[in-house]
């Protein structure tokens, strides 16, 4: 012969996260978003869409060389990445 215990409740009032562990998360995030971009692999795992004729020509005549498509000619827009958390949730923004 069992015994059932039943007990309700709510899990609202109990703390699961802290902003220094959505401050991690992101930063893991990040970290990911610049090695892949790096990389060339697309968000979707395939390479990002190839450069236009014209902006290849340009970039070519302007760096030397057309590189490949990696958001790396400056490296300015992945380095602006900013973790923004809070106790629940975390954004990746880029800095203005």
């Amino acid at each position: 012969m069992g015994v059932t215990v039943r007990k309700n409740f709510s899990l609202k009032a109990v703390k699961l996260t802290t902003r220094a562990d959505m401050e991690a998360i992101g930063r893991l995030a990040r970290e990911r978003i610049i090695r892949r971009t790096v990389m060339g692999v697309a968000p979707g795992g395939g390479s990002f869409a190839p450069y236009s004729e014209s902006y290849r020509k340009q970039k070519a005549g302007e760096l030397g060389s057309a590189s490949p498509v990696n958001l790396q000619v400056s490296g300015e827009m992945l380095r602006s990445i900013q973790v923004i958390a809070e106790d629940k949730k975390v954004t990746l923004t880029f800095n203005a």
